[in-house]
């Protein structure tokens, strides 16, 4: 017993020293440092934000154009998700009547082996809806947290492509000729 609250008692240390690790070490002025924060733009907040409220992370990112990307794929994922799980309840419910041998007819089936297709069917496409709507979610909070990582990113305009002659000295000192090829960002 006391080797096991001793294991937890390092695990407690361990990950205590780490969160205070580094602190008091700042070098810089706090006026630095405090300008320093208002400019840094955060992937982690974005990641955060976009993981509690989906969108959320793009707004944070100032992509509001995303927004009815992700909100229109959501919607109507849930729309095809709530119609196939009302069709598969259907014909799940008159398979299992058909099979009963309640009823012998269901809108112009007779064979209980067609329902059973159908609501299969309709049950494999409310399952892929739950994983399409798992990835909408996903993607959300990747494209917030790389939209982050580049928001700072310059794009200079001057992008420049030079090619031009070279002469090479390998280690036997014989001049061998060819062209350079050299791509400025």
């Amino acid at each position: 017993m006391l080797g096991k609250s001793l294991k937890i008692f390092l695990i407690i240390l361990l990950l205590t020293s780490n969160f205070f690790a580094g602190k008091g070490q700042n070098i810089a002025s706090p006026d630095t440092s405090f300008q320093q924060k208002l400019n840094v733009h955060s992937p982690h907040k974005a990641t955060i934000y976009s993981a509690l409220i989906p969108g959320l992370g793009q707004i944070y990112n100032k992509k509001y154009w995303k927004l009815p990307i992700i909100y229109g794929a959501t919607g109507i994922l849930i729309y095809a998700f709530d119609f196939n799980n009302e069709q598969y309840n259907k014909y799940k419910n008159a398979y299992s009547d058909m099979d009963a041998e309640l009823i012998t007819e269901f809108e112009g089936y007779t064979d209980k082996e067609i329902l059973l297709r159908i609501k299969d069917n309709y049950r494999r496409n409310r399952d892929l809806n739950v994983i399409l709507m798992a990835a909408v979610y996903l993607l959300n909070v990747v494209d917030a947290t790389v939209d982050a990582h580049l928001f700072n990113y310059e794009i200079n305009d001057d992008l420049s492509f030079n090619v031009q002659p070279a002469i090479n000295k390998p280690v036997n000192y014989q001049q061998t000729y060819g062209l350079a090829l050299r791509i400025s960002f």
